[in-house]
């Protein structure tokens, strides 16, 4: 019995954090393909927004529920529109078109297809792209018209932990280490979420045309400074006080953390607590 006082919490954590990240790969999987199926979409579809968010939204369905029937299945569906929508913790699920950018449209836009197909709104050509030359470079965009032809889309799912306990670790930890740099990511974070980024690049098969809501996103879609995957966030955040077991309490009321003159950790109010009861 003593031995099994001791070991058995740690095997049982040991145990419910395995399982939920099985839970989150398998997550991540299903997200990943839904993102290579939205992606697909708005290849095909002119890089149309509701095209690549309704595909997203078709292949969210296994995570959301799933089903054997069209009721259940349209249910499913409807909790990822939702997650989509801005509900109390505004959207817990967005899409960003990286490329085409606006500059690409400002640098590659077709005049007649603009008038044509494109009803006013400009359009990157995507025929007898072998022919042309990929040394020209936009100068807005960074790009070669090959380049602009290249849909990317950045996907950002915050997925809800359903393991007890290690979910609201696995957020807490996310969010001690979260340098505030993406506020959609902040917010989904303090939601109790846990966020899941995907990338996706295909070749456009169908001319893109520029969206009006939401835009593409501005900056230059082919440079930039690359940053190396993974890795911990440099933060400057000290790590978290916690009262229980989840750490879901950053400090109890009449403690305030601050920086002392050497850049160390002071607490001033009530003494310390335990680290975790």
């Amino acid at each position: 019995m003593a031995e099994f006082v001791i070991v058995g919490p740690i095997v049982a954590m040991l145990g419910l954090s395995i399982l939920q990240y099985g839970m989150l790969f398998f997550a991540k999987n299903q997200i990943n393909h839904a993102g290579f199926m939205a992606a697909r979409a708005g290849a095909m579809m002119n890089a149309d927004v509701a095209a690549i968010e309704d595909a997203y939204l078709d292949a969210l369905i296994p995570i959301y529920g799933g089903g054997t029937t069209a009721e259940e299945l349209s249910g499913a569906r409807q909790r990822a529109r939702e997650d989509m929508t801005a509900g109390p913790n505004g959207r817990l699920l967005k899409i960003e078109m990286l490329s085409p950018s606006k500059e690409s449209f400002d640098d590659w836009n077709d005049v007649d297809l603009q008038q044509t197909i494109g009803n006013g709104r400009r359009v990157v050509p995507n025929s007898e792209l072998a022919s042309r030359d990929p040394g020209i470079i936009g100068e807005r965009s960074g790009q070669s018209i090959q380049d602009a032809n290249l849909i990317k889309l950045r996907i950002t799912h915050a997925y809800e932990p359903k393991v007890p306990l290690t979910g609201a670790m696995y957020n807490r930890v996310l969010r001690w280490l979260d340098v505030g740099g993406d506020m959609d990511y902040s917010r989904m974070l303090r939601a109790g979420r846990v966020p899941l980024v995907t990338h996706v690049t295909l070749n456009m098969h169908s001319d893109a045309i520029e969206p009006v809501a939401p835009p593409p996103v501005p900056g230059l879609a082919n440079t930039g400074e690359p940053r190396p995957p993974g890795g911990r966030p440099d933060t400057t955040m000290p790590a978290p006080v916690c009262t229980t077991a989840e750490c879901n309490i950053d400090v109890p009321p009449g403690i305030e953390r601050s920086k002392d003159a050497g850049g160390g950790d002071q607490e001033t109010g009530n003494p310390e607590p335990p680290a975790c009861a």
